[in-house]
């Protein structure tokens, strides 16, 4: 496996072009992979103006990864990170937390509230609490069915320093 550590760049998705890469990893690990019927992958909010997407890509310009950031004006100070995808040959590669840290960043400088605080949700598939977690996520509630996948919700405060 190559080590895309030093490699690897996340970027806002800007473009037609960079949504329909972001939409071909989703794709392949959510309906090729995962089997989740593609109806139920792709949604109206993936081309909301309140929705931000990011690619991780590679030094060769591979597109590795993606995760998209819901926001709602009507509750400032909370987002929702979604549809967090990394091909398998970039797994454990530090590929899902680049994203993680990108959208992150977004959150906290375009949508803290007034408090400078904002708090991220988001929808831990079961078998990726790990890695949630190792990244300052609480998890909390029952697990629940979500596109026939096993998840638990969880959620992180970040502070603007």
């Amino acid at each position: 496996m190559a080590d895309f550590r030093t490699l690897l760049t996340v970027e806002r998705v800007t473009t037609p072009e960079q949504l329909a890469e972001a939409f071909a990893v989703r794709t392949d690990v959510f309906v090729v992979e995962q089997q989740v019927p593609e109806e139920l992958e792709l949604d109206d909010l993936d081309h909301a103006t309140t929705t931000t997407h990011v690619l991780a890509r590679t030094g060769a310009g591979e597109v590795v990864g993606t995760a998209r950031l819901l926001t709602d004006p009507e509750h400032p100070g909370e987002v929702h990170v979604g549809r967090v995808a990394v091909r398998a040959t970039a797994r454990g590669t530090g590929a899902g937390a680049a994203l993680m840290r990108a959208l992150e960043e977004v959150a906290l400088a375009e949508h803290a509230g007034p408090d400078g605080t904002v708090r991220v949700l988001l929808s831990a598939q079961v078998q990726a609490i790990g890695f949630y977690e190792r990244l300052g996520y609480v998890v909390h509630g029952p697990v629940y069915l979500d596109a026939g996948i096993d998840h638990r919700d969880a959620a992180k405060v970040l502070r603007r320093t």
